[in-house]
This record gives C-alpha cells, sequence and structure tokens, in this order.
C-alpha cells in the first residue's frame, strides 16, 4: 500500500506512538518483574520483560527511537 505524500508523516507519528506505548508497557512490566506475551511466527510466548528490554537496547545500542515489537 503506497501512502499518500500528504499522509506519510502522520503515519511515522503513529507509529512512533504506537513503538513509544509498547516500549513504556515493557518498562512497567520489567519494573513489577512480569512477563510480557508477544508472538513470533504466530506462536504465542512469554517472555520476561526484562530480558526483552535487555535485548532491545543490545540490538539498537540503547537508541529509544528504534523500539520493539
Amino acid at each position: 500500500m503506497a501512502l499518500k505524500p500528504e499522509n506519510v508523516e502522520l503515519f511515522a507519528k503513529i507509529e512512533f506512538g504506537l513503538k513509544l506505548a509498547i516500549q513504556r508497557l515493557y518498562e512497567q512490566k520489567a519494573a513489577n518483574n512480569e512477563t510480557a506475551v508477544i508472538s513470533i511466527n504466530g506462536e504465542i510466548k512469554y517472555v520476561s520483560a526484562r530480558e526483552l528490554l535487555e535485548k532491545q537496547k543490545l540490538e539498537s545500542g540503547a537508541d529509544r527511537k528504534q523500539l520493539p515489537y
């Protein structure tokens, strides 16, 4: 699906907001020592939120703009 030029910026802002919300959810769960429920290739997995955050920091060089799903 090709975006119209006037919608590209809006799409980028929405995408960033969703990634930020997911990041904050993982941070809250990690603070409470909880697990996160994620899907990997259609398979549901329960993973430590702390492990997800650590893996994300290693992969992105701790750059907050590159958030995991």
